[in-house]
């Protein structure tokens, strides 16, 4: 059995999806059901270019519209939630972050456009339009790998609307004022090579260990890319723990340790 808490390529394409409060095993627990709402759809829209049905092209279009406005009544994720999942025991699709639902939406748009196109007489433009359609969810349904999620990401972050760890003063202030290091890695990567003094809360089951770390103050929490601590912070912070913060990878930590006591004054 795997218990790597570490996130993979598709894992950190979901986290990009919006599935940010999510850790790895129950990113593990949701990755085929993930996979079959975009089955679905794209299915039908080929369909509908191969047969030439612009009315079929229009209700795949509402699909995804619908998708934006309601995150949890996506048709096809209703169907899977109360149908398909219970053949195979798998855990329920939880409703759709804002990301996954501006792609559904712009497949959606994609969908659309075609059937416009086809009702113009111009289907060789419809085909162009639906294939490129088919092949970004395709590369959604085989690698979780968004494009539109990911161009929303380098957006936000030039906004500098993009989750960001503590900042370094910020940060080197409560290392010197005594804040806890909280490691939320797995347990082998704890064991390997945790910073000195800190304590061990895998992001797997961190909900458990809240009251615990009620009694160490302030905390800083760190893994090894910066992904796992900032779930670690959701989680710790939606259990009433505000003074919980993100310090990213452990590099990062490890670098502002050596040069807290020297930057912060007494």
């Amino acid at each position: 059995m795997d218990n790597s808490t570490e996130l993979n390529f598709q894992q950190r394409s979901l986290f990009q999806q919006g599935y940010q409060s999510y850790s790895a095993s129950e990113l593990r627990q949701l990755d085929w059901g993930l996979r079959f709402t975009p089955t679905a759809c794209s299915l039908l829209t080929l369909v509908s270019l191969w047969l030439q049905m612009p009315a079929l092209l229009f209700a795949v279009s509402f699909l995804g519209m619908w998708a934006f406005f309601a995150p949890a009544a996506h048709p096809m994720d209703l169907l899977y939630n109360h149908g398909i999942r219970h053949l195979f025991g798998a855990v329920p699709l939880p409703p759709n972050p804002l990301q996954r639902r501006l792609a559904c939406l712009a497949a959606g748009v994609m969908n659309a456009t075609a059937a416009v196109l086809f009702l113009a007489g111009l289907p060789t433009a419809a085909l162009i339009v639906g294939g490129m359609l088919l092949i970004l969810q395709a590369i959604v349904i085989t690698t979780h790998f968004c494009t539109l999620s990911y161009l929303y990401e380098g957006i936000m972050r030039l906004l500098g609307r993009w989750h960001q760890p503590l900042d370094d003063e910020a940060c080197r202030r409560l290392i010197a004022e005594g804040a806890t290091l909280v490691d939320v890695r797995g347990p082998d990567e704890f064991a390997r090579d945790a910073l000195d003094g800190a304590v061990h809360a895998c992001v797997d089951g961190i909900e458990a260990q809240i009251e615990a770390l009620r009694e160490h103050g302030p905390l800083l929490c760190y893994c090894r890319s910066g992904m796992r601590s900032q779930i670690a912070v959701e989680k710790l912070r939606a259990g009433g723990l505000d003074d919980a913060h993100d310090a990213g990878s452990a590099a990062r930590l490890q670098r502002l340790i050596a040069t807290a006591s020297t930057s912060v004054p007494a």
